[in-house]
């Protein structure tokens, strides 16, 4: 009886594990990054077949939620607002979504020059103990830019409509400051968790370059619903962890091993 105790705590323990499969999902999100570009609609449709899904009204600067998706082949349609979805697309691409890692398809350029662009967001484990920090320069008016963090320099010289590589750094809460090239400094205040990927994003609205930082991923989970950080970090989880269905089964499995031991007791 001992051992068939043992076993229901075991299984116990397995129920209420964290689960494992969000952070092996494949993501997809869309940005409008294309300063000058009218807002659009946006369509994503699956090459294997199934549901396409239509997002309406994406305006320059909008970094949309990461969207769960199955692994495979994926068209994505910019369209003029209200157009017809069958209608010939202002842009086209495909993304060839591998599982387990995430993208985002950003429209980025002039408007004389403009492209969708599918970015391969690394939302794996950083190194222990760092964060990994990227930039996307998407203000017209600075052809470059950098990124300090209290004195150091982050990243250097972050072209116009090309996304930087990642860069390695220290967690924390601490100023991290965009200096455009022909623009004032702006200044973040952020808070950098160890474990964590971000996306620093610098756009330009009403002739003034501003910027925001992006929470992509924490403990290699995609954070779901991206939550724009423009103070202190943000509080939204990454996917996993128990699910509520779960907890009866797991007050089934104690309630049985607690007559168990009654049982047990009585007997002797």
């Amino acid at each position: 009886m001992r051992a068939i105790r043992a076993g229901v705590v075991l299984l116990f323990l397995l129920v209420l594990a964290p689960s494992a499969h969000a952070a092996t999902g494949t993501y997809l999100r869309l940005a409008h990054l294309a300063p000058g570009t009218s807002g659009v609609d946006i369509l994503l449709t699956p090459k294997a077949g199934g549901t396409s899904v239509l997002t309406k009204g994406v305006d320059y600067g909008d970094l949309l939620d990461y969207r769960r998706v199955e692994a495979g082949d994926y068209t994505v349609e910019w369209r003029p607002l209200g157009a017809d979805p069958e209608s010939k697309p202002l842009l086209s691409t495909t993304v060839h979504a591998t599982q387990g890692r995430a993208y985002t398809v950003a429209g980025l350029g002039t408007t004389d020059k403009l492209s969708l662009k599918v970015l391969d967001d690394d939302v794996t484990l950083p190194q222990a103990g760092k964060a990994r920090l990227r930039m996307i320069n998407a203000a017209p008016g600075s052809t470059s830019a950098d990124l300090v963090r209290d004195g150091s320099l982050l990243i250097q010289q972050a072209v116009f409509a090309e996304p930087t590589l990642y860069a390695l750094v220290d967690p924390g809460s601490s100023s991290l400051q965009v200096t455009p090239r022909g623009a004032s400094p702006v200044t973040l205040v952020a808070n950098l968790e160890a474990s964590g990927v971000y996306t620093v994003v610098v756009l330009e609205l009403d002739g003034k370059v501003t910027a925001s930082i992006r929470a992509d991923a924490k403990s290699s989970e995609v954070v779901p619903g991206g939550a724009l950080e423009t103070g202190f970090g943000g509080t939204a989880d990454g996917p996993g962890g128990t699910s509520w269905p779960v907890v009866p089964f797991a007050a089934v499995l104690v309630c049985a091993c607690v007559l168990w031991s009654r049982r047990d007791r009585t007997a002797s």
